[in-house]
């Protein structure tokens, strides 16, 4: 009964709603409290592919393009209309489960105090991580270096279907998201029993992410050297069969932190039109095992087959070790440590390439290594949603900012869609549905 109630929450209709029935309004015993977040598909796959969708790292052609669902058409063309509204809805949906975990804890009294912090905790991450990741596609970057009175989300504190409220400004959102996450830390036990759970790694992984995106290069690495302390291993890529339909999987990532999937682009990933961008793919040398375990050639050029998390149907998007190597090298290199930078960076690649072939690389100044580690989360991170991120958090700085092109065959006539740098198209509109029921104020086009 109580998965049956989950469900009817998962399909209802309105954008901000919460609790449409009784048993999920007032579950009454932390069994049930664990059951709602042992409930897969709203915590675990609600996570947007549009930024996905729009980045540079993936080609359709034409065919593949009639295919698309109106939405992702226009998220692949930059044209977007604000005409999808599941991904909103989702999110929202996850959020209010983690508000009815949070009011019910405060109401249900007893219960081991261990499994009450455990429950408070993943409760807080959920509802922070979403938050986090909605304001990634429907929010401007926000960084501690601006003022941040751009329009943040409409941020929820309880799950009552009455809640009414405006749209925030960003350095409240994000002030929201740092709360939420930072006081799951030490609720959250250091390694959850099951990778669908958060846990204090995850949640510092989570941390380590939001910080460096928004500049605080202090705390990114902070987050990075807690994580190291409890677990640092890196996947030998020597270890697996490259010619495997899917070389890595959840019994040989010893690097996967949690599980995590958008299948927002389950369609491009599987469809045989969708090729990756050559651009990218002639980045990795010769000897590098990514060009085995993640790609393998089709009629159109080189398809991806590198799911970090073993489902061949959906994009990757949880947290994993090699991104804090990354996270690692980059906070060295922007206060200018650029030695101790490299060595994380060359401990990485030496995990990649063919063993014997890879030559450390060293550098000589900060500049130089921050390119090498932007292009190494290209090719680290393909395919996991962080692309479209970086790109957006990047562009801040006139010297790696970029120009997107994408180029397109129709029947009748060949046509160039350009992105600029810090275009309003960065970021998303509100769906058309929501800003008809919640009366909320539009991003500017």
């Amino acid at each position: 009964m109580l998965l049956f109630c989950i469900v009817n929450l998962c399909s209802c209709e309105k954008f901000l709603d919460a609790k449409p029935t009784n048993v999920m309004s007032h579950p009454n015993s932390l069994e049930n409290l664990r059951a709602l977040l042992d409930y897969e598909p709203p915590i675990i796959s609600s996570f947007a592919g549009h930024g996905e969708l729009a980045s540079d790292d993936f080609i359709l052609d034409y065919t593949g393009l009639s295919y698309l669902l109106p939405y992702m058409k226009d998220a692949y063309l930059w044209e977007d209309r604000g005409i999808e509204g599941g991904t909103w809805r989702a999110g929202y949906n996850s959020i209010s489960i983690a508000n009815v975990i949070l009011e019910s804890l405060d109401r249900i009294q007893g219960g081991n105090q261990k499994t009450r912090d455990q429950l408070r905790g993943e409760a807080l991450f959920l509802r922070g991580w979403m938050y986090f990741n909605l304001a990634q596609i429907y929010c401007e970057p926000y960084s501690i270096s601006k003022e941040n009175n751009d329009l943040g989300l409409v941020l929820r504190y309880d799950s009552s279907a009455e809640f009414k409220a405006k749209r925030s400004s960003l350095k409240e959102t994000y002030q929201q998201i740092l709360e939420d996450i930072t006081n799951a830390v030490d609720l959250l036990p250091n390694i959850a029993e099951y990778k669908t759970r958060s846990s204090k790694l995850v949640a510092l992984a989570a941390l380590a992410r939001i910080h460096l995106f928004i500049e605080n290069y202090e705390m990114a690495e902070n987050c990075v050297d807690e994580i190291f302390i409890i677990k640092s291993d890196l996947l030998d890529y020597n270890t697996l069969k490259t010619n495997d339909a899917i070389p890595i999987n959840l019994n040989n990532n010893i690097e996967l932190l949690n599980f995590a999937e958008s299948n927002t682009v389950s369609y491009l990933i599987t469809h045989a039109s969708t090729v990756i961008n050559p651009i990218l793919y002639d980045m990795y040398e010769e000897n590098d095992l990514r060009k085995l375990i993640f790609y393998e050639p089709n009629n159109l050029g080189m398809k991806f087959k590198g799911f970090y998390h073993g489902v061949k149907t959906s994009a990757f998007y949880g947290l994993a070790i090699d991104e804090m190597y990354l996270i690692k090298a980059e906070c060295l290199a922007r206060k200018n440590d650029v030695t101790t930078g490299a060595l994380f960076l060359n401990k990485l690649l030496h995990h990649r390439f063919k063993s014997g072939y890879f030559a450390e690389k060293t550098y000589l100044d900060n500049n130089q290594l921050l390119e090498d580690v932007f292009k190494e989360r290209r090719k680290e991170l393909v395919f996991r949603g962080l692309r479209w991120y970086d790109l957006r958090r990047l562009n801040r700085q006139s010297i790696f900012a970029i120009e997107l092109t994408k180029k397109v065959q129709f029947p009748n006539e060949n046509k160039t869609y350009v992105l600029e740098p810090n275009d309003k198209r960065y970021t998303f509109l509100i769906p058309i549905e929501a800003i008809d029921i919640g009366g909320y104020e539009q991003n500017p086009r």
